[in-house]
């Protein structure tokens, strides 16, 4: 997998391949290849052989994000890999320092457009889908919000906390914790799908409060291309029947994760339609290829 050990992804992978081995009778090992953008542990998945020994546990970035971003990232998303089964979707939170005058995204953007270029917004990363939530705000809203990169979610949580940004940007896990009735260090005021998500129901979509903002990580199993469609259709099978577990459904609830399986059929058009919105929003963001 492309992700760190002890990351949101690393977690559900880990979950998911402790439920699959117990049904398979064989030992599901993550093997972590962070680095590049995910780049790395793609790289490393694509040049497996496509025997059903490996899978790639992906996420949104270096499946449909990275060929936009990366001059060559050394892997074809598209040719070097065949989807298997989604495992969920991350929605991305919209929060302000409770200092900042608004309360709700209708009234940010009227704060930031009377501030162009003043505002700033921390994100857990450049080029990342958070990153790429808040340039896309700035686009479809006609605001001049400032990007400050952190190399954590944890960094960029504090900074936002110490009132040094006043916008931040993330998945609802590390976010959760610091917008709670009790100990409410920061305001949430979007959430970035299409529908309010389970917990945080008090929080609107964007798209309710007029801007049309619907982005969201997600992750998958791919395999290397070529695999034989009845292990990709019994790895489906199975993935699908652990994540209709209810104990599965809360665990992946507390980490963020929602809207869980599906077909094989449904994440290859989901696929294609988060690459094409994904090229457009990088385009619009005018980002450097590295």
């Amino acid at each position: 997998m492309s992700a760190a050990p002890g990351s949101a992804p690393d977690i559900i992978a880990r979950l998911i391949g402790e439920q699959l081995g117990a049904m398979w009778g064989k030992g599901v090992v993550v093997d972590n290849r962070p680095g590049a953008g995910g780049n790395i542990g793609a790289q490393t998945a694509a040049r497996s052989a496509p025997d059903g020994y490996t899978l790639w546990f992906a996420h949104a970035t270096p499946v449909v994000m990275n060929q936009f971003l990366f001059k060559a990232p050394g892997f074809d998303a598209d040719k070097d890999f065949d989807p298997v089964v989604r495992v969920g979707v991350n929605p991305m939170m919209v929060a302000v320092n409770p200092a900042v005058p608004v309360k709700d995204l209708k009234e940010l953007v009227t704060y930031a457009k009377a501030r162009p270029g003043k505002v700033s917004f921390a994100t857990s990363g450049a080029k990342n889908i958070p990153h790429l939530v808040g340039e896309t705000l700035n686009q479809v809203a006609q605001i001049d919000m400032l990007n400050i990169p952190y190399k954590g979610s944890q960094q960029a949580a504090t900074d936002t906390i110490a009132g040094r940004t006043e916008v931040y940007i993330d998945a609802v896990p590390p976010m959760a914790p610091l917008i709670g009735a009790a100990d409410a260090r920061l305001r949430p005021i979007a959430v970035t799908t299409a529908r309010r998500i389970p917990g945080h129901e008090e929080v609107p979509t964007a798209k309710e409060q007029g801007v049309d903002l619907v982005m969201q990580g997600w992750m998958a199993f791919m395999a290397p291309a070529g695999m034989p469609a009845a292990i990709v259709e019994r790895v489906a099978k199975d993935t699908n029947t652990v994540l209709a577990r209810p104990e599965i459904v809360a665990k992946l609830r507390t980490l963020g994760t929602f809207e869980l399986g599906g077909t094989t059929a449904a994440l290859d058009g989901f696929i294609k339609e988060e690459r094409a919105k994904w090229a457009k929003v990088v385009q619009a963001a005018k980002i450097e290829r590295e």
